[in-house]
């Protein structure tokens, strides 16, 4: 079987055609995704979990990725928002 890697979607940031194995499609995904979380899954995501006892059951982003990435990704989720608001 094989695969090709000349798939393109149509961005919803930019309105143009993207490569779905970009990078750039890459953090538009997961800004798409994020936003349709709840507000206490985002909070998840990006800061992890701990139990009842305080132990940590998972990182999130800030704790694997770092602040500044996180950073990133609300910055793209906010102009997502933006690009959103904007076509109604």
């Amino acid at each position: 079987m094989t695969y090709s890697r000349d798939t393109q979607a149509i961005s919803e940031l930019t309105g143009q055609p993207v490569s779905t194995w970009s990078e750039e499609w890459r953090i538009e995904t997961e800004a798409r995704t994020l936003l349709k979380m709840s507000k206490a899954e985002r909070d998840a995501f990006f800061n992890g979990r701990k139990d009842a006892d305080g132990k940590t059951i998972d990182r999130g982003v800030i704790g694997i990725r770092g602040l500044k990435a996180a950073e990133e990704i609300k910055a793209t989720m906010e102009r997502l928002q933006a690009v959103r608001s904007e076509s109604k």
